[in-house]
C-alpha cells in the first residue's frame, strides 16, 4: 500500500463525532484509539475511511455465523444485547482473530451505503428542475438505489407522492413543499468504481453490514428497497466516474435530456476530479440540456447536507436536508 496514510488514535477519535447515534461504534471506536493492536489491523485496512470499513466487516462476518459471543452485544443481532460496557475483549479478540480476512475485506470493498431515503431530497430536487423525461445517470451509485427515486412512495409532512408503492419514504417537512409532479425516466445509469449488484448475496449483505448495529429503520427500509429494484431496470458502469461518465453521455440518445446526480459521492473526490467530472458535462451541454444535483456535505459532520443545482450557469443552493433524510427544508 504505497502511499498508504497511517491513522492515529486521534484521527479515531475525530471520527467518533461523525458516530452520531451509534453508542456500540462510539465505544467501539474508542477501544480502537486506545489499543496499540487494533490500531494496526485498522491501518492494515485499505480502504478509507479506514474505521467504517473494519466495523462493517466485522458485521459481515457475523452475519456468516462467526463471532457468536460478540454478537450477543449488537442490538442488530439479538434484542436483548449485553452491557456494552462488557464488549471490549470480545471486540478485540474477534477481530485479531480474524484479521487477515477483514484486511482482505478492506481490500476489495468500499465504504458505500445506499440511504435511499436521501430520495426525500433527491426527488424534490429533479422537481426543481424544468424537465419531466430525462435519461438519470448516478455518480457514485452504490446499488443503485438513488436511481430508483421515482419508484418510492413520498410523505413530506402531509403531503404524499406515490404512496402505491411497497416502500414510502417519509420526511419531515420544513417551510415549503416539493412541486411534485410526475416524471419520465428514459433509463438508469449507476457510475462507481466498485458498483454493489443487488441480486448478489454478498454485494446485499456488505450493504447490510455497512449500516451502524442501532440503525435498525435503515436497515429495514434497505431490504424494502433492494427488494424493490428486482423490477427495476439499470445498468451500472464500473470505474473512474470522471472517464465513464464522458463515454455514458456519449452513447446516450442524441439531443435527450440528462440528469446527473451525486449524493455522499464526492468526499471520495479530489478538487481535481470534481473539476473534471464538471467539465465533462460542460463540454455535453453542447449537444443536450443536462442538469446537475447534488446533495452533499463537504466541511462538516453537520446532520444536514446542502441541495444544489446547476443548469450550466453554476450550482445554485436550492435546499438543505438531514444527511439521512429525516427532514427537507427547500428554500422559498
Amino acid at each position: 500500500m504505497t502511499g498508504h496514510k497511517l491513522v492515529t488514535p486521534a484521527d479515531v477519535r475525530q471520527w467518533i463525532t461523525f458516530a452520531h447515534g451509534s453508542p456500540h461504534y462510539h465505544h467501539l471506536a474508542e477501544v480502537i484509539a486506545s489499543d496499540p493492536d487494533l490500531m494496526r489491523v485498522l491501518n492494515r485496512i485499505e480502504h478509507t475511511p479506514n474505521t467504517n470499513v473494519l466495523f462493517a466487516g466485522v458485521q459481515f462476518l457475523m452475519k456468516k455465523g462467526e463471532g457468536a459471543n460478540l454478537a450477543e452485544y449488537f442490538p442488530n443481532f439479538t434484542p436483548e444485547p449485553l452491557a456494552l460496557a462488557e464488549v471490549d475483549c470480545h471486540f478485540k479478540d474477534f477481530v485479531l482473530n480474524h484479521e487477515d480476512r477483514l484486511v482482505e475485506i478492506g481490500g476489495v470493498r468500499f465504504t458505500q451505503t445506499n440511504e435511499c431515503r436521501r430520495c426525500t431530497a433527491l426527488l424534490p430536487g429533479v422537481w426543481e428542475t424544468p424537465i419531466d423525461r430525462f435519461h438519470l445517470i448516478d455518480v457514485g451509485c452504490s446499488a443503485g438505489l438513488n436511481l430508483a427515486l421515482d419508484r418510492y412512495g413520498y410523505r413530506w409532512g402531509d403531503l404524499a407522492w406515490g404512496i402505491d408503492s411497497s416502500l414510502t419514504l417519509e420526511s419531515e417537512l420544513r417551510g415549503r413543499g416539493p412541486s411534485v409532479r410526475d416524471i419520465e425516466v428514459l433509463s438508469r445509469i449507476g457510475l462507481d468504481l466498485n458498483p454493489i449488484y443487488p441480486t448478489d448475496s454478498d454485494d446485499r449483505l456488505w450493504l447490510w453490514s455497512l449500516i451502524w448495529p442501532e440503525q435498525h429503520s435503515r436497515r429495514e427500509r434497505l431490504v424494502a428497497a433492494l427488494e424493490l429494484l428486482k423490477d427495476c431496470p439499470m445498468d451500472f458502469v464500473s470505474g473512474d466516474a470522471t472517464m465513464s461518465l464522458n463515454d455514458v453521455l456519449t452513447r446516450l440518445p442524441a439531443g435527450e435530456p440528462v440528469i446527473v446526480m451525486n449524493s455522499f459521492a464526492m468526499n471520495q473526490f479530489s478538487p481535481a476530479m470534481r473539476e473534471d467530472l464538471e467539465m465533462t458535462v460542460a463540454r455535453h451541454r453542447a449537444n443536450r440540456e443536462i442538469y446537475r444535483i447534488s446533495f452533499e456535505v463537504y466541511n462538516s459532520p453537520n446532520q444536514w447536507a446542502s441541495l444544489q443545482i446547476d443548469n450550466g450557469s453554476g450550482f445554485e443552493i436550492v435546499g438543505q436536508a438531514h444527511i439521512h433524510g429525516e427532514w427537507l427544508e427547500l428554500y422559498v
